[in-house]
């Protein structure tokens, strides 16, 4: 049972790790992130070109 509950958090890990916040937040203010900026849609880059709020909340992953 321990084994297919540490299997399951892998999973679910994978799965949250590949929504990308800083890209999706950018798109919700109308802007394409990785086109400005450094292009990379992380967090420093968020802050860069949208403001601290977007960029806590792309570390935060939160849209």
């Amino acid at each position: 049972m321990e084994i297919l509950l540490r299997v399951m958090a892998i999973v679910v890990g994978y799965f949250f790790g590949l929504f990308n916040t800083g890209y999706i937040y950018g798109k919700m203010k109308g802007i394409d992130i990785r086109e400005h900026g450094s292009g990379n849609a992380g967090t420093t880059n968020a802050m860069r070109v949208l403001g601290k709020k977007a960029g806590i909340m792309t570390y935060a992953g939160i849209c």
